[in-house]
């Protein structure tokens, strides 16, 4: 993973979007405010601190982890009680990338937490969306994608619709190697995280063309969608029929996908895997 990672950095350093590549001085500042603000909400984790969280959290914001999908009352219960128990996020790598008044981070970290009584240790890409308001930066979404290695604006329904349409046409695009749609679907920027690793839009066309990873089949079995000014973020509870290496693998997932509205047309810049526990 941390190979992985670091060519993903080195990509985004090369483009000159990455953290620490200065094109002017808002931008870098921005990208270095959201990066702050991460740290320190890693800290109010840790410290149960909910009042400050509770400010950082959007309202409609929701929290993405291996056992379940929650929004942001739930979150805050968690962590007060202390169900879940932050305890420390050491942050390996982070990366950000503007869009506009939003702002998608991703951290690469080793989380360990106190679960059930007994402290658990797991290594995890986190994808974090932010979006500017008249109060500040506020989280809109939190996903935790585990890895194998090392101001609001009402929904409209019709647009609900039309970006569920478009995810469901998206699985099928990606199941029939249709790397010409989704090279127009997928913004230059946008960002694809799996267990096996990050990378950007060239690599993932890429694979699906190639079929170094063919998404056979991807049954959804719930989707809902959260519409915010111009930014979109879907989440699909799939089960995933792929042909990775040779072989048909079936695994249960939580998608993320966040979609921005430009010109009209919905670009997917961030789509992230979350694998779900099975239950017995």
């Amino acid at each position: 993973m941390k190979i992985a990672f670091t060519v993903f950095l080195s990509l985004l350093m090369a483009s000159h979007v990455s953290y620490g590549q200065q094109i002017n001085s808002d931008s870098a500042n921005e990208s270095q405010e959201i990066i702050d603000l991460s740290k320190q909400k890693w800290q109010w984790m840790a410290d149960k601190n909910v009042e400050e969280l509770a400010v950082l959290f959007d309202d409609k914001s929701k929290f993405v982890h291996m056992s379940g999908t929650w929004n942001k009352a739930r979150e805050l219960e968690i962590i007060e009680s202390g169900s879940i128990w932050y305890k420390q996020a050491d942050v390996h790598d982070v990366v950000v990338q503007m869009f506009d008044h939003t702002a998608i981070l991703w951290n690469r970290i080793t989380l360990t937490a106190h679960v059930r009584g007994r402290d658990v240790s797991n290594e995890f890409t986190v994808t974090e969306v932010y979006q500017q308001g008249a109060t500040g930066w506020k989280l809109l979404d939190l996903t935790f994608s585990s890895v194998r290695d090392t101001h609001e604006v009402a929904p409209n329904p019709s647009q609900e619709d039309d970006v569920i349409q478009l995810s469901k046409d998206k699985w099928q695009w990606m199941s029939d190697k249709n790397a010409d749609l989704l090279a127009e679907l997928f913004h230059e920027q946008a960002k694809f995280v799996h267990m096996g690793g990050t990378w950007g839009k060239e690599r993932e066309v890429s694979i699906i063309k190639s079929g170094g990873i063919h998404y056979k089949k991807a049954d959804i079995h719930d989707v809902s969608v959260e519409i915010i000014d111009d930014m979109a973020t879907v989440y699909s509870n799939i089960t995933l029929l792929a042909v990775v290496g040779g072989n048909e693998v079936t695994n249960p997932f939580m998608v993320t996908e966040v979609y921005k509205q430009i010109s009209n047309q919905w670009k997917l810049t961030n789509m992230s895997f979350t694998k779900l526990m099975v239950r017995e």
